[in-house]
């Protein structure tokens, strides 16, 4: 038994897809296939991340310890790789996206992560 509760990660991910539907929709009233290049840049930050979280915090306890070092390798290889597969496949499927606003939407979600993240675990 454990007294240290699992952190409520599922809510960061929750908060950064609420916030990139608010900007993706102020965002479609100026150009379509901007809002939809912010959406997909977001989405790779998020989905990989919120499986890493996933992974990363499965167990707990002392007793654990070899199967949370096992997750967090685990989860950080499959965070890089669905990472990787996911630009790969929006470059491959999409012609018409603004792949710059893909890429700055992939990195302004992550300061946003880290300040919902501090901001849920206090």
């Amino acid at each position: 038994m454990t007294t240290i509760s699992t952190p409520p990660l599922y809510k960061v991910a929750l908060y950064q897809t609420l916030i990139l539907l608010i900007v993706g929709g102020f965002l479609v009233a100026e150009n379509a296939v901007l809002a939809i290049s912010v959406l997909v840049g977001g989405f790779i930050q998020i989905g990989p991340q919120a499986w890493f979280a996933r992974q990363a915090f499965k167990y707990t306890g002392a007793t654990q310890v070899n199967q949370i070092v096992r997750a967090m390798y685990w989860g950080e290889s499959g965070k890089i790789v669905l990472t990787a597969a996911l630009f790969v496949t929006c470059f491959v499927l999409w012609d018409q996206l603004n792949f710059l606003a893909v890429f700055c939407a992939f990195i302004v979600m992550i300061p946003v992560q880290w300040i919902i993240t501090l901001r849920v675990l206090r």
